[in-house]
């Protein structure tokens, strides 16, 4: 909460962070990946900061919630067949 209290008040960094952390075709997040190339799943933890810190700045509301809220992402990795899937995380091509 503090984080995104900050990153509420520094609206350049916000928008950046926004745009950027957006989803790949596999549904991870461009942006976040480790050392190995293995990417979070979207919305990843910087993208629902972000979201937060939007909400605080008093931003209008989304026509849609952000898809992705941690139980959905739970959910959709119970419901994944392949282990990739089933971790939320794959490697880079």
């Amino acid at each position: 909460m503090a984080l995104a209290n900050i990153l509420s008040e520094m609206p350049d960094l916000l928008e950046r962070t926004l745009r950027e952390h957006t989803p790949d075709s596999r549904g991870c997040c461009r942006e976040c990946r480790d050392a190995t190339g293995v990417s979070a799943a979207w919305p990843c933890v910087t993208r629902d900061l972000a979201e937060q810190a939007r909400s605080m700045n008093g931003a209008p509301a989304l026509e849609a919630p952000p898809a992705g809220t941690v139980a959905g992402r739970r959910r959709a990795r119970d419901l994944g067949s392949a282990s990739a899937a089933a971790n939320g995380r794959h490697r880079s091509p």
